[in-house]
């Protein structure tokens, strides 16, 4: 199946999420579509921010099963591309959105985010069909 780019928004919800409803999560729904997961080094950066060590081993074990994709040199250039873009608009959306969305149209991947409100902004980026019940 296909590999997509996960937001952390979709990661969060999942370890929010009571045990007993896992199965109701996008990540849950979108991993027994059979899809790949893969996360932008600026999701990493996101979740092991804190001081948490236990979070920390929890995130890192999950990074473990998926793709962890660079904020490179072309992905800084795609970024500074639709931040002009949404400037000249003025629709500015948060750094680490912006990096996030350039990752993944940068990488030709979906992304799947409960967050369209700010990535829908990003012109070409594709997103996963929410798979909500």
């Amino acid at each position: 199946m296909a590999l997509i780019c996960l937001d952390t928004n979709v990661l969060i919800a999942h370890k929010r999420t009571k045990k007993m409803e896992k199965s109701k999560t996008l990540l849950y729904q979108l991993s027994i579509q059979g899809y790949r997961f893969a996360v932008s080094s600026i999701t990493v950066y996101e979740l092991l921010r804190g001081d948490n060590q236990n979070e920390d081993r929890y995130w890192k074990t999950m990074f473990a099963n998926m793709e962890i994709l660079p904020f490179d040199a072309a992905c800084a250039e795609q970024a500074a591309e639709i931040y002009k873009d949404l400037k000249q608009k003025g629709q500015l959306i948060e750094a680490e959105d912006l990096f996030i969305g350039a990752t993944s149209l940068h990488h030709r991947l979906k992304l799947a985010t409960s967050n369209l409100r700010h990535f829908e902004r990003i012109i070409g980026l594709e997103f996963v069909p929410s798979l909500e019940n």
